[in-house]
């Protein structure tokens, strides 16, 4: 194999030979250090540093006997692990930056990836005071059930709608039709001061997300009457 996988982990992370290995205990299976540094075509000692590097960073296992022998945790598991690890680390940032009171400002920052806008909208609602507006998809929806959760047992207002089926308990989901919209529509005001807007088209997603009091306003207004349309 060569030395450049196509799997980079490195943004989450992981190093460059770490990144390697994982892929490489994918492709090739389970197998002992000597193993994956022949398919790796690395030296044994950096390919057993990158495994305890996997074993530490819950992308791997390593299992019983002489030798040992090693299995990469399956590519959900991996997301999960590295969904909640980065949600934490963007929390605790959250909270850093509230404590030095900037002012915000009306900038609109560009989002691309739908992973990537699920966890700023989990992120945004667990900061909310007073309110949440969502309107998303139903598969959007459920992966912010804990974080709806969390904001409704503080006191905060929930409103959520979605375009298909979200069936979560304890909260009124409005099943609405995207009339009019580029893909499914993705909504979310926070507190009357923030909000994002957003299109899902499969895989694709295309959105924005910022502080200026007339982006909120528009995404308030698309909002309500895609809730009255539907």
């Amino acid at each position: 194999m060569a030395e450049n996988g196509t799997l980079d982990l490195v943004p989450f992370g992981f190093t460059p030979t770490e990144s390697l290995i994982y892929e490489v205990l994918l492709r090739e299976g389970p197998g002992t250090g000597y193993t994956v540094a022949r398919a790796a075509g690395l030296a044994r000692a950096n390919v057993y540093a990158a495994l305890e590097g996997l074993l530490s960073k819950g992308a791997a296992r390593a299992e019983d006997g002489r030798p040992r022998r090693f299995r990469p945790e399956s590519p959900a598991t991996l997301l999960a692990r590295l969904a909640d690890r980065h949600g934490e680390a963007l929390d605790r940032l959250g909270m850093a930056l509230d404590a030095l009171a900037v002012p915000a400002t009306p900038t609109l920052v560009e989002l691309s990836s739908a992973r990537g806008a699920v966890q700023l909208m989990g992120h945004e609602i667990a900061r909310a005071t007073s309110s949440v507006a969502l309107l998303a998809p139903a598969d959007g929806c459920l992966a912010l059930v804990p974080h709806l959760r969390r904001a409704q047992a503080a006191g905060v207002d929930i409103t959520v709608a979605s375009t298909g089926e979200a069936p979560i308990s304890g909260i009124t989901v409005q099943r609405i039709a995207a009339v009019g919209w580029p893909g499914e529509p993705v909504l979310l005001l926070i507190d009357g001061t923030a909000a994002l807007i957003g299109s899902r088209t499969g895989d694709r997603f295309d959105g924005h997300f910022g502080h200026g009091a007339a982006f909120v306003a528009a995404a308030e207004l698309a909002f309500n009457a895609l809730r009255e349309d539907g």
